[in-house]
This record gives C-alpha cells, structure tokens and sequence, in this order.
C-alpha cells in the first residue's frame, strides 16, 4: 500500500527543527524573544518544507522603511524617496513601518529595531552610515534593499544612481556654456560614496575644461543643522575668497539654493552674474527664483522599486534581489547662463 504523504504543518516543522510549538509560532510571527541561532534554525525548516502558516489567505508582510538621520530634519531628498514608497501598493496585502535612526552612542543595533517592530524586510536608505551593522542584517538573512549605496549578498541587493556621470552632464554644461572658473561645493564626503563621485567627476572635469584651476575653487563642507544653511556659508566663502568663479557646482540642491541666496546678498544676480548647478531635482528648485538647473537622480523610482523588489521577493515572485543603477538626466531650467551669447 503507498505511504500517505504527511501533511506539512506546524507540528512536523516543530519535530523537523526539535524545538517546540510555541517556538515555531514565535519565528513565523517574527517575535523578538527568539535567538538569531534558533530563528536561523527553524527558519531553514520552514524553507525546506515551503511552509505557509497561512494557507486561506496571502500573508500580510511588514516592510521596514530605515532612514538614517543626519539631523531631526526629514529633508526633501528623505521625502522623495518616501514617496516612492507610498506610490507602491499590491491590493493592500503590505504593510510598511518607517523607523528613523539617529546614529548616537545610545542608539539600539538596527537588527534589534527590526526584530522589536516585526518587519520582514527592510529598506534601508542612505545606509554608509551604518555598515557596520549590515553584516548582522546578512547574517540574520534579513531581505534589505539599499538605496543609494552598493553592497550586496544573498539577501541584500541595492539600488543606486549614476553620481559620477550625472557630474560629468553638469560640468559639460556649463562649459559649453562658457564657464571655465567653476567652484564646487561638497557636502559630506564622509561614509558618502555619491558625494564623492560627484567630487570625483568635477575635479576630473575641471583637468580637461580649465586646466590651471585653483584648488580653493573646492570649498570643504561646513556641517549645519540645515543642508541650506551650509550652501549659503559655503557659497559666501567662495565669493569672498575667489572673485573670478562665473559658476558653482553644488553636491545638492539645497546646497544649491542656500548658495543662490549667497549670491543675491553679495550683490550678484544670478544667473546675469553668476550660475549656480545642483544635483537631486528636489521639487523646492523648479519653483524658486531663478528655477534651478540640476541633475535629476530618479528618488521617488528607487523608493518605489526597492519595496516592489521587497514584496516580490517575499511572496515568491522573484528569486533575488537586484542591484542596479538608475540613470540621471540633465534638467535645464533658469539658474545658468550662456556667457558666449554675451549674456
């Protein structure tokens, strides 16, 4: 007579991994009284067996939204990407948690907030910040998706945008717009790879554009609580240090903006006198005055996709997580001048 095929429930999966009931309940409905070593341990039963707790219906899944807080600020480039987010739905069957995460010595281990808020993937975003912690998170085989950031492992993929070249648009903008005396303002290059490329990218193109730059045409970051405020300060020091710059290059809008502030009170108009570029395409920069020219990154798309590529991942409809770069694009507004036409 043919052997009956046992019936996969919680109670074969429970004798599979030799723990008890309770525990395989505690795994599946991603408590936090369980060790990472047990968790490790039942989970791959589960996996073997391609267990769901839930047959009558698809399970609702919790996607933790990690934003790495430089400040108390939740800045336009935070809320484009949170955007994105909200854009993404699947018929309701997603939950999605926003955790914002203060690097401070008091600060609990990322794997700690997300096992104490349930979330079964996680989007984290800037996250150079914290690599420290995301060998726990691989360890943990938590499903995360990085945005703007690169690193990847089985459950780890990354979504991030082309800095380097977007540099390049900008800088070949304004030279072929007549610029050659160009000065660049950085944000953090601290633990920020894009901000370094685009660094990387002005200072390579100033070699081939105006080979006898000055180095003082590169103004240092100067942290402040808010992103404008160092572009104003910053700006204000280049104006005052170095008279000849027809343009500036910002790491980011904002910096772009609070530079453009710069200029009008040091008497210069903008773009007549001086052209300010940015980077990001924040939506306060098309209605400011002069609107800003800018390189567009795709922020509400990488929100999007890294919890569509979650969710797929999830419910099985995907097998990995991807880790790609999305293109940026130039955005011509008011904010650059063409001094070959003479104007």
């Amino acid at each position: 007579m043919a052997r009956h095929k046992k019936e996969i429930n919680i109670k074969l999966v429970a004798e599979e991994a030799g723990v008890s009931l309770a525990t395989v309940s505690r795994v599946i409905n991603n408590r936090t009284d369980v060790s990472e070593a047990m968790r490790r341990r039942v989970s791959a039963v589960v996996e073997k067996f391609n267990f769901a707790p839930t047959k009558g219906s698809e399970r609702r899944f919790n996607i933790g939204i990690i934003v790495v807080m430089d400040s108390s600020l939740v800045n336009e480039y935070i809320s484009q990407v949170l955007d994105g987010v909200a854009d993404y739905s699947d018929d309701g069957l997603l939950d999605v948690t926003v955790i914002l995460y203060r690097i401070a010595p008091e600060a609990k281990p990322l794997l700690q907030l997300i096992r104490e808020r349930r979330c079964d993937a996680v989007v984290l975003f800037p996250p150079e910040r914290v690599t420290d912690q995301l060998p726990q998170l691989i360890e943990a085989e938590i499903p995360t998706m990085l945005v703007n950031g690169e690193q990847s492992a089985p459950k780890m993929g990354f979504l991030n945008n082309e800095s380097y070249s977007g540099a390049v648009k900008a800088m070949e903008y304004l030279a072929g717009c007549g610029h050659r005396n160009i000065g660049f303002l950085c944000n953090t290059l601290e633990h920020n790879g894009n901000h370094q490329q685009r660094l990387q990218a002005y200072q390579d193109m100033m070699k081939q554009i105006n080979p006898e730059y000055r180095k003082a045409w590169i103004i240092p970051h100067q942290p402040t609580p808010e992103t404008y405020e160092a572009g104003y300060n910053q700006c204000t020091q280049l104006l005052l240090t170095c008279p000849e710059i027809t343009a500036v290059f910002c790491s980011n809008d904002e910096m772009a903006i609070g530079a453009i502030k710069a200029c009008w009170d040091a008497n210069l108009r903008v773009p007549e006198d001086i052209s300010v570029i940015g980077f990001d395409n924040i939506l306060h920069g098309r209605y400011q005055h002069p609107a800003l020219t800018t390189v567009k990154q795709p922020l509400t798309e990488l929100g999007f996709l890294a919890v569509k590529y979650l969710d797929e991942f999830l419910k099985n409809r995907r097998n990995n997580l991807p880790c790609d770069t999305l293109e940026t694009e130039l955005i011509v507004r008011d904010s650059v001048a063409d001094i070959t036409k003479g104007n």
